[in-house]
């Protein structure tokens, strides 16, 4: 039987108990603060990083992990027996990790020849990356083979989703995640849009005035979607947003009683960092 490990950048929004549970090494992004710099999850808690990101005067930055630190986690899992891989990257449009990693394999392989990595760019980020990471692990904890894992991974692309509301959208900006346009016009206008990941990108799915209206939209969206599905799985991501999961807990409650699996989960720092505190989002997945 073939050991296949699966590896996925932090931006896929696996946090360490996921990774515990399935079997999945991460891959963690950098968090830059004006004095110090830390590895996402692993040297800064979610909580912690919220609290240092609301003291903060000065813009929060992340960055990708080095091309070294990629070796060294390949490195590791080879010398543990492993000599398949399926590593997820968020979108390309919102970081160089996937090309990087692309890159590094190549030299990986030419020292391991009996390696065979292959790399799927999912897309999008945060939750909505969470279904086809936890879906190979869950292939490769059954035994399935490389080949097998990384073509059904592909195919599980399309089940990817997430829509939800940001409390700022600066940040969001400034990390050129957002036209401009977008936050102009919900600075002129007060309005407060519905966004989700389609291609890659953030897009504006709705556009309405004020919070109350758009956390509406925002469930009207949702149900719609949990209607695609007999069966499904209800995951609300959020960053120090206790407030907003519960407005969306209740307009979300019947279809979360009917759901087959429900979660509320928090947002890794580097998702964190680009979309501030207060954010609510939410995706729908099928199951079997």
């Amino acid at each position: 039987m073939e050991k296949v490990k699966i590896i996925a950048d932090s931006g896929c929004n696996i946090d360490l108990d996921m990774a515990k549970e399935y079997d999945i090494s991460i891959l963690p992004f950098n968090i830059n603060f004006k004095d110090k710099s830390y590895t996402d999850l692993y040297e800064l808690s979610r909580e912690d990083f919220f609290i240092k990101y609301k003291e903060s005067k000065e813009r929060v930055t992340t960055s990708m992990p080095s091309p070294g630190k990629f070796l060294k986690l390949l490195e590791e899992e080879y010398q543990e027996g492993y000599r398949n891989f399926v590593i997820f990257s968020i979108t390309k449009k919102f970081s160089g990790i996937y090309q990087m990693m692309d890159m590094m394999k190549e030299e990986f392989v030419e020292e391991n020849p009996d390696a065979r990595i292959k790399i799927i760019d999912t897309n999008t980020a945060t939750i909505a990356a969470i279904y086809p990471v936890i879906k190979a692990a869950i292939y490769a904890k059954d035994g399935m083979g490389l080949d097998e894992i990384y073509k059904k991974s592909l195919d599980n692309l399309k089940y990817c989703n997430v829509a939800g509301v940001v409390k700022n959208l600066d940040a969001l900006v400034r990390g050129g995640r957002l036209p401009k346009t977008i936050a102009k016009l919900a600075n002129l206008i007060s309005f407060s849009p519905v966004l989700c990941i389609e291609d890659g990108e953030i897009k504006l799915i709705k556009k309405v005035t004020g919070k109350k209206k758009s956390y509406k939209e925002l469930i009207k969206y949702l149900k719609k979607l949990c209607k695609k599905y007999k069966d499904y799985q209800i995951i609300i991501g959020g960053a120090d947003s206790g407030e907003e999961i519960e407005i969306l807990k209740e307009g979300l409650s019947s279809e979360i009683e009917n759901a087959l699996d429900f979660k509320i989960i928090d947002v890794t720092a580097v998702i964190g960092s680009h979309l501030g505190d207060g954010v609510i989002f939410c995706s729908i997945f099928p199951i079997n």
